[in-house]
């Protein structure tokens, strides 16, 4: 039976009940509207923590480096029939071609990438990601050209738009992590990357083998441009600490965000953070609550003459290069930048030791194929089998890293060339069709992979330590932007340089002269770059002596 409320009673009785029941349902439709909105900014702020974390920046930044070796290996068992099924070269022109593609890799990585794209992108917008996703874009613009072109000059145009792209990863990607991790982290982080790296030499020829005999040419590609679209995708959802501060500031989050919690432990970002005594700390070095680390403070000096552009040491001796007095080179009136990283011979060693590495691999690159099938008369699976003895070292790059990070890169580079050496001299004495010499091929090749591993990742972190030290010494040439971008912009030329060189010197050597030659050649250099690891690469505090005058000991100078 349906009640009338228009009767008398029940329409009183109505009248009564909705009044304050109204009243309730306002209010718990406000509340769960408030509650609502509230939850979602909670979510919004967890979202963006999430998206500056380290963990994800770190993990985009893998990634990047992984679709480096990615691309640059996916065409390496393919271009050898395309060339001649598709571009029509000539089965006696199909090593210079070759030859070529990886020279215009390498030179475009060296020059093209550094002075395009990752310098200007992160010295003049102030940003990592920007250069980060133009380079994600060119590589993708370039291997579609690269799988639509049949002309070889053409596939030579997209081969240096690919190496332009990967020169991102290392001048912008690596800052980034220096940007988002403490200090103590640098070396574990930088071993994750160059991992990632690896990681993309070993698993391409081998997935796009698979793909080319079973499926076809444009499947490869098609294989390589989902890796990169996964690639984009990261690069475009990361916020970098700082700008994530800035939104922390500019909203009611409260400052306690992880975002600006893990700043205190960050020895790198420029944004400004607290250190607890009313003073903030940033520029690229930590924060302490050690007024007698950082200089005396008076009481009576007033906030504007302690601000937040106040730096935090007080006395740092001034180079030869900034006496006004003394005449500048051309160069360093064209260069400044360059001009004063280059003066820095911890920081040249560190770059040779990284194109030492590179000029290693690029060389086996081009000469092991060549001779396992001549001396064992290997086919290209024992090619692609015996290359893992020489890359899967690689994989070990994070504990590399941790271990640098706890003895130091002078200890563990050293370590590195000690072995890199006698292995590199031991490989000349490969000359026999037995057993015994292609066990002892493997396990050399294997010590090698080790050695150069680990004489990249503690140096490639040794250049950002004498960066942040560059920074301190050269405020007027870096400013805000700091050298991190225009060191590893050094290190993306040094490894292009490499790859472009070594093959060449390596090959030249071994078809002129010897493998034997050339092997010891390869050892000679590694002798060279040791010596200069021993008197400049970074030492322990206890060395250096300056504990007191650097917030960090890992930045301090032999």
């Amino acid at each position: 039976m349906a009640f009338d409320v228009t009767s008398g009673g029940l329409r009183d009785r109505y009248l009564l009940l909705s009044a304050p029941n109204g009243i309730i349902i306002s209010l718990s439709v406000y509340f769960v509207f408030y509650f609502f909105a509230s939850s979602l900014q909670s979510m919004q702020w967890a979202v963006n923590d999430f998206r500056s974390s380290k963990w994800l920046i770190g993990f985009t930044v893998f990634v990047a480096a992984f679709n480096d070796g990615f691309g640059y290996g996916a065409v390496v068992p393919v271009l050898p029939f395309s060339l001649v099924d598709r571009s029509g070269v000539a089965e006696k022109d199909v090593q210079f071609w070759l030859s070529a593609l990886l020279v215009a890799f390498g030179l475009s990585l060296t020059f093209t990438a550094r002075a395009a794209i990752t310098a200007w992108g992160s010295d003049k917008l102030g940003s990592r990601q920007t250069p980060l996703l133009l380079g994600s874009a060119l590589a993708i613009i370039g291997t579609i050209v690269f799988c639509v072109a049949r002309a070889p000059w053409v596939l030579v145009v997209a081969r240096i738009c690919q190496g332009s792209s990967n020169g991102a990863v290392y001048s912008a990607g690596l800052p980034l992590i220096a940007d988002s991790v403490s200090a103590d982290e640098v070396g574990s982080w930088m071993g994750f990357v160059f991992s990632g790296m690896t990681g993309g030499f070993l698993v391409a020829p081998f997935l796009a083998g698979i793909v080319y005999d079973n499926t076809g040419y444009f499947e490869v590609f098609i294989l390589v441009l989902g890796v990169l679209a996964f690639d984009f995708f990261l690069r475009a959802i990361i916020i970098e600490k700082k700008t994530a501060a800035k939104w922390h500031e500019a909203g009611s989050k409260p400052a306690t965000t992880a975002a600006v919690q893990e700043r205190p432990r960050n020895g790198y970002n420029d944004v400004r953070y607290s250190n607890g005594n009313g003073h903030s700390a940033g520029n690229g070095y930590k924060a302490t609550n050690n007024a007698a680390q950082i200089g005396e403070i008076s009481q009576g000096e007033s906030d504007a003459e302690h601000d937040e552009t106040s730096p935090l040491i007080r006395h740092i001796s001034s180079s030869p290069q900034d006496d006004p007095s003394k005449p500048k080179s051309l160069f360093a009136r064209l260069f400044p930048k360059m001009a004063v990283l280059l003066s820095s011979p911890r920081l040249d060693v560190a770059v040779y030791g990284c194109f030492i590495y590179m000029t290693i691999v690029a060389s086996f690159d081009a000469c092991l194929p060549l001779f396992v099938k001549r001396q064992f008369d290997w086919n290209s699976s024992g090619v692609g089998l015996i290359f893992l003895a020489l890359t899967a070292p690689a994989l070990l790059g994070t504990a590399i890293g941790a271990l640098s990070d706890r003895c130091g890169p002078k200890k563990v580079s050293l370590v590195g060339f000690g072995i890199a050496t006698p292995s590199l001299a031991l490989l000349a004495f490969i000359n026999d069709n037995s057993l015994v010499h292609k066990v002892f091929l493997a396990v050399l090749l294997v010590l090698v992979g080790i050695g150069v591993n680990l004489i990249l990742t503690p140096l490639a972190a040794d250049m950002l330590y004498e960066s942040k030290l560059l920074e301190k010494e050269h405020k007027d040439v870096f400013g805000k932007a700091g050298a991190s971008a225009q060191v590893y912009s050094l290190l993306c030329a040094a490894l292009g340089f490499a790859t472009a060189v070594g093959p060449a010197w390596s090959g030249l050597i071994y078809e002129a002269v010897s493998w034997k030659v050339m092997m010891i050649a390869l050892a000679a250099i590694c002798v060279l770059g040791s010596i200069g690891v021993i008197f400049y690469t970074g030492g322990t505090a206890e060395k250096n002596g300056t504990q007191d005058e650097m917030p960090d000991d890992t930045y301090q100078r032999v």
